[in-house]
Formats: structure tokens, sequence, C-alpha cells
């Protein structure tokens, strides 16, 4: 049988002896997402904000390592969404709208963007 080698790449050693790797360093923001234009995802990132009637004045930007978005319209007016980053317009294909105090959940890592039927509208999100 070969005798086990293990290669140690000159990392820093334990209080015992053992090598140690040294753990990634990701530089992040005051709300705690990854700071950088391509840092990676923060899991359980904030981000909620208010819809207005202008489509895509809140939006979620495209991200490859995010799974999903959740989120609630905590407002008291209609809010719609559009998951291809297109013009949210509620009532049209493409745009799902979600009423007051409605939950939703989208799987994408596209921009997403959203409006409000009447008024500012807030929405609670997270992603991850």
């Amino acid at each position: 049988m070969a005798q086990q080698q293990f290669v140690t790449a000159n990392f820093p050693k334990d209080e015992i002896g053992r090598p140690v790797r040294p753990m990634p360093v990701i530089p992040i923001n005051a709300d705690g997402s990854a700071a950088g234009v391509n840092a990676p995802l923060t899991p359980g990132a904030n981000r909620s904000g208010t819809a207005t009637t202008t489509s895509g004045a809140l939006s979620v930007g495209s991200n490859a390592a995010r799974k999903g978005l959740i989120g609630q319209n905590i407002g008291t007016n209609m809010i719609g969404f559009n998951e291809f980053g297109g013009t949210a317009a509620i009532g049209t294909a493409g745009t799902y709208s979600v009423p007051p105090g409605a939950s939703f959940s989208i799987s994408t890592t596209n921009t997403i963007t959203f409006v409000a039927s009447t008024a500012d509208t807030a929405v609670s999100m997270t992603e991850y």
C-alpha cells in the first residue's frame, strides 16, 4: 500500500502543527451586502423598497448567484413585477400582479422590475 502524502502549500499551522487554510475575505457594505461589481451574493440580502407608478423605479438587478427572491406587498396598493427586466405594467402580459398583503416568490437570476398601480407602495423582499 502506498504512503499517503498531504500537500500543505505553505499554509500557516494551528496550535498543534496542522496546516490551516485561510478563509477567503469578501468585502461587505454597511448593510451586509457584498461589495464590488462582481461580488458574490450575500444570502438573505434585503432588497426591500418602494414601488412607484414608474416601471423600474424599484428593481432588483440580475445576479447569476441568486436562487430567487421572496417578498410581500406591505402597502395598500396593487404592485406588479416583470421577472425578465422588461417594463412592468399591471394587467399586461409578462407582469405578475400582487395585491396588498400578498406574498410572492420568484426563481430567476434576471433583473426584476416593479411597478405600483396608483401610488407609492412598500415592498419587503429578501434575495436568496
